[in-house]
């Protein structure tokens, strides 16, 4: 895999040497902090990371060092340090720190070669840092006795389709049978701290509302639970669409998620309460945002068994992103990391599988 060490020890002592550089200020601020106690520190960052949109790097950061430490205090053999290294791995994707990622990653393979969720991760994962890897990688796992390896086999199949995905960014590109009854997703994203909708939001409401004109038969789900100056994403994104003539009975609030993979899962709720069913839905977030919205929509149709469920995107615009570019090295990263979330592999501190 790029950016790994094969030499285990030579590796096994690199991540420990990185380790350190953070251990020792935090351990004379709190020598006695037991693994547990640091997880839960870790756990609160993360938590925070969430509700707090600018401080997110600031937070996250600080559940990595934790964590950090928490791998050095832990036994190298033990299931205590498999979990803390998957923690730890998780942290260094999210802060983008994709070699030591990489060498983490390495040292848990090492470590616990026949774990199952370590085949996942290094199988997911090789198919950024190296293609040949990943197709000797699958088909190990294709030989994988274990009951859920089916789940992963088909998250990898969502992953892959995802990085080739046709955007569209006009409605007029979205063909949906006459009699269906389609439903409209517009993804939040993070207010202004005054309480307004940023530019890009404004932007995904206003194909939203194209969207209506285009299939007036539609619902249209608002999602986005994080809250500015006393008011969530969801119930200004819905005051937007009344003010610009759509109709309050056709618009349902999604007001309890921080992050993408937690607004799909809860979309998914209200999915399956419609009466009469969703025959097709229609994602709409930007362009840079839309592969990865639709990874884990895919990824959570199959979770609940709504294979028959149509899934169409539609992305807004911007000179900063051409949709014809290859995807970046962070994309791909993102779109593997969420749909493995979304399918069950829940590794952040804290979080279990």
């Amino acid at each position: 895999m790029k950016f790994i060490n094969k030499h285990f020890l030579l590796m096994y002592l690199f991540i420990f040497a990185m380790i350190g550089n953070c251990y020792s200020a935090e351990e004379i601020i709190a020598p006695e902090l037991t693994t547990i106690d640091l997880e839960q520190q870790a756990i609160e960052n993360v938590r925070n990371s969430k509700l707090n949109h600018e401080l997110a790097d600031q937070y996250l950061n600080k559940a990595l060092n934790v964590i950090q430490i928490a791998v050095k205090k832990a036994d190298t053999d033990s299931n205590e340090f498999l979990r803390l290294g998957l923690s730890l791995f998780s942290l260094q994707i999210d802060t983008e720190r994709y070699k030591e990622a990489g060498v983490t990653l390495q040292m848990l393979v090492q470590k616990f070669p026949e774990n199952p969720i370590i085949q996942v991760y290094k199988t997911a994962y090789s198919n950024v840092f190296e293609f040949s890897d990943y197709r000797k990688s699958l088909s190990g796992l294709k030989e994988s006795s274990w009951s859920r390896m089916p789940v992963f086999l088909n998250s990898f199949d969502i992953i892959t389709k995802s990085f080739n995905l046709h955007i569209n960014t006009r409605s007029n590109q979205i063909s949906i049978p006459q009699k269906s009854t389609p439903v409209i997703i517009i993804l939040g994203s993070p207010l202004n701290p005054d309480g307004s909708l940023n530019n890009p939001l404004i932007k995904s409401l206003t194909k939203g509302k194209l969207a209506y004109e285009r299939f007036p038969n539609s619902k249209i789900i608002v999602t986005g639970g994080r809250a500015k100056s006393g008011v969530t994403e969801s119930y200004k994104m819905k005051q937007w669409l009344v003010n610009n003539k759509i109709p309050k009975n056709q618009i349902i609030m999604e007001d309890q998620s921080y992050d993408l993979v937690w607004q799909t899962m809860n979309t998914f709720k209200i999915l399956k309460g419609l009466n009469p069913k969703a025959s097709d839905i229609i994602i709409i977030t930007s362009a840079s945002k839309i592969r990865n919205a639709n990874a884990v929509f895919k990824q959570e149709a199959f979770d609940n068994n709504m294979l028959d469920l149509r899934l169409h995107n539609l992305a807004t615009e911007s000179k900063k992103y051409n949709i014809y570019d290859s995807l970046s090295y962070a994309e791909k990263v993102l779109i593997i990391k969420d749909t493995l979330r979304a399918a069950g592999i829940w590794m952040m501190p804290g979080m279990s599988f």
